[in-house]
């Protein structure tokens, strides 16, 4: 069973903790927390990979990296932050 991503970082004096995983209905989901809160969900399938020859758990796992490290780089751009 392959584990998600949790990472806390801190921008702008704020505190976020970004929770990446898998889910069994082939979707992966990212969550941006901040004090407790949600402040930004991400949601992406991973149903074509499915089908693929190359489908394997490490293809799986990159993807969710890759989805986990997009979300905090928009956290750190600026584009993902609390709302006013």
């Amino acid at each position: 069973m392959l584990m998600g991503f949790n990472t806390d970082i801190e921008h702008n004096g704020l505190h976020f903790h970004v929770q990446t995983e898998p889910r069994q209905d082939t979707t992966i989901d990212t969550t941006v927390y901040l004090r407790g809160a949600v402040i930004h969900k991400c949601k992406t399938s991973y149903k074509n990979m499915l089908g693929s020859p190359d489908f394997s758990e490490e293809a799986l796992k990159h993807r969710l990296q890759e989805q986990h490290r997009q979300v905090i780089a928009r956290i750190r751009s600026g584009e993902i932050k609390p709302a006013n």
